[in-house]
């Protein structure tokens, strides 16, 4: 632990340095060039429209807040505390609610709703005052009947988890037009980043990582009634999840606290540079109906236009699965429109709805070795649509428009359908 205090601190001084030499990276004033926000609905209230609201609400209270005690950069010691109960007691509690909401509402809640009244249903979520005001957890209550399946009921109990990954990719993206890494979001960043991981360390209760819930049980236990032939233990989840550990954006986060903590700005975000072609890599777990995936994330960064791809990866119960992606949100801009895509591709075992061989705990378990490795390949492809209203608006109508096949792609419904998201651009207010 010493060692890494010193090397962070030895991190931070460099920094110092670099800022007085340039003055370049760390300007007294930077506007955040391009950072855009929306106001977004789509179809059950996914995950992406929950992120996307979330990210609007907190980068609003920042402007109020900023309005309302002005944020003076000095290095005077009053400052530096100020600061510290700033990050304390406004915006760590905050970014440990929004995630909480994101994991619920917009995770477990999605999926259920998702699956549809016939089979399942919300009844209520509980969501507790963060700390230091509370104990900051929260529960998804609801119900079901016979005719949900064991893979629909392990897609609900991952649900959570899937949500806070996709909140915390949304905040990267916004980070990617910016280039810039905002302190008063790294909280934010970091309990989303880390939500899968601190459930998963938190299986067996410790001092660190406190027994949690637990939704992650009931994902091994749920799975290993799908897939009997091969088990997965909560030894093997607990070496995978270490992974997500490979994030250079979780200790710019944590770096950025400190920098900011001294000196009252943020961080411009390093990253590998090719031919003004900016991107950085992580690794992170995911967790699919049919088994632990690894991901190979990489966000760029090209003209101050964000995009992201994956390809993800795993192996279970004798079946080898994958998938790819890309999203390019601002492909082409012209006049006031701009015009993205996103796209992905996969090879996944077969998701079940259908009835099962028998019902136990009052869900529908049971498939044939045959059913259970049956492959198929899918298809996800949208077209994102973004109008301002006038060259002098940062005000815009913002629309996303595709369809899915069957298969799980993280916070798009297990099922084919239409894509389809409608709502406001904000622009960087």
């Amino acid at each position: 632990m010493k060692k890494q205090i010193i090397l962070l601190f030895i991190f931070l001084s460099l920094i110092l340095q670099a800022e007085e030499k340039t003055k370049k990276p760390f300007e007294k004033k930077t506007q955040k060039t391009q950072e855009s926000y929306q106001i977004m609905g789509d179809i059950d209230f996914s995950p992406y429209s929950g992120a996307q609201n979330l990210l609007t609400l907190h980068e609003s209270l920042e402007k109020v807040f900023s309005y309302v005690i002005p944020n003076k950069q000095e290095k005077k010691a009053i400052y530096a505390i100020l600061r510290i109960l700033e990050l304390g007691f406004v915006w760590g509690p905050l970014a440990r609610a929004e995630m909480v909401v994101q994991h619920e509402i917009f995770g477990h809640g999605y999926r259920i709703r998702d699956i549809g009244r016939a089979r399942a249903e919300v009844k209520g979520y509980q969501i507790d005052m963060p700390p230091p005001y509370g104990k900051g957890g929260g529960i998804t209550r609801y119900s079901f009947n016979t005719d949900l399946t064991s893979f629909q009921e392990i897609a609900i109990s991952s649900a959570g988890v899937e949500a806070s990954a996709i909140l915390a990719n949304r905040l990267k993206m916004k980070w990617m037009e910016s280039l810039r890494l905002d302190p008063k979001k790294a909280s934010l960043y970091l309990e989303s980043h880390l939500d899968l991981t601190n459930y998963v360390l938190s299986m067996e209760d410790s001092f660190l990582f406190p027994d949690t819930g637990h939704d992650i049980k009931s994902y091994i236990f749920w799975l290993n009634n799908i897939y009997y032939e091969d088990e997965l233990a909560c030894s093997d989840l607990k070496e995978a999840v270490i992974v997500n550990f490979l994030d250079p954006m979780m200790y710019y986060s944590i770096g950025s606290f400190f920098y900011y903590i001294f000196t009252g700005r943020d961080i411009k975000i390093p990253m590998i540079d090719i031919k003004g072609v900016k991107f950085l890599p992580n690794f992170r777990l995911g967790l699919a109906p049919y088994g632990p995936e690894y991901f190979l994330e990489n966000f760029l960064s090209y003209k101050n236009r964000a995009i992201y791809s994956y390809v993800r990866v795993g192996n279970h119960s004798n079946n080898t699965f994958w998938g790819v992606g890309l999203e390019y949100p601002k492909f082409c801009e012209f006049n006031l429109n701009t015009i993205g895509f996103r796209l992905d591709l996969f090879h996944q075992p077969k998701i079940y709805s259908k009835e099962a061989m028998t019902i136990f705990e009052g869900i529908q378990v049971g498939y044939t070795s045959d059913e259970l490795n049956t492959m198929i390949y899918g298809v996800s492809a949208n077209i994102v649509y973004d109008r301002k209203f006038s060259k002098k608006s940062n005000i815009s109508i913002f629309t996303e428009i595709g369809y899915k096949t069957d298969g799980y792609i993280p916070g798009f419904s297990l099922e084919k359908g239409p894509i389809f998201r409608l709502g406001i651009g904000l622009c960087s207010f």
